[in-house]
């Protein structure tokens, strides 16, 4: 059986705006997260077209219709760093992720560290009267079954693995033996305050 040799695909600012609506019909993304997208789908393009002669000028022309594209998807609020971030924090501390975590893998997602800041206080004062990583904490303990949740162990007792873990995830030694030490009443109280 004789295989059908690939058709060569041309790179064109048709196809990169084509390639972009259908990323954001599926993710939420930051501008630096999309641009990064469809530098990657550039590059695979120019290496299926068989153009090698002329891949620069043609790399150089599509990085200007990345900027054409991610410009008008900011214009047309498809892509914004803010509700991303805020939608992306409020999803991570659900899910037991300290505060420095969750700055620093909005950080990596390209929003900036101002804007991050921010929405860690607008989390945090949605939160009331209860600490951002205290609650992260809680949760992570449930999640991972440590402490007064684990069924290893009756809970009264620090073990080692379950604080490193706990550090591991950046809470800080002083919340991790905190909640360590907690009985399950406390942290089932703490969860319900929580909301969760």
């Amino acid at each position: 059986m004789d295989k059908k040799p690939h058709k060569k695909k041309r790179l064109t600012r048709d196809y990169l705006i084509r390639a972009t609506y259908s990323y954001l019909q599926r993710f939420a993304t930051t501008e630096k997260n999309l641009r990064d997208v469809l530098d990657r789908k550039v590059r695979r393009r120019l290496m299926l077209s068989g153009e090698e002669e002329n891949s620069d000028s043609l790399y150089d022309e599509a990085q200007t219709w990345i900027e054409e594209i991610v410009t008008r998807a900011v214009e047309q609020n498809l892509v914004n760093d803010r509700s991303f971030a805020a939608a992306k924090s409020a999803s991570l501390n659900r899910n037991g992720n300290s505060r420095r975590t969750i700055s620093h893998k909005l950080q990596a997602k390209g929003v900036a560290p101002t804007v991050v800041d921010e929405v860690l206080h607008d989390l945090a004062e949605e939160m009331d009267d209860l600490d951002l990583d205290y609650v992260a904490a809680v949760k992570y303990l449930r999640k991972r079954r440590f402490g007064a949740f684990s069924l290893r162990h009756d809970g009264g007792d620090i073990i080692e693995k379950e604080l490193a873990s706990l550090c591991r995830a950046g809470f800080s030694y002083q919340m991790a033996l905190k909640v360590l030490k907690m009985p399950r009443d406390e942290l089932e109280e703490v969860m319900y305050q929580a909301g969760s």
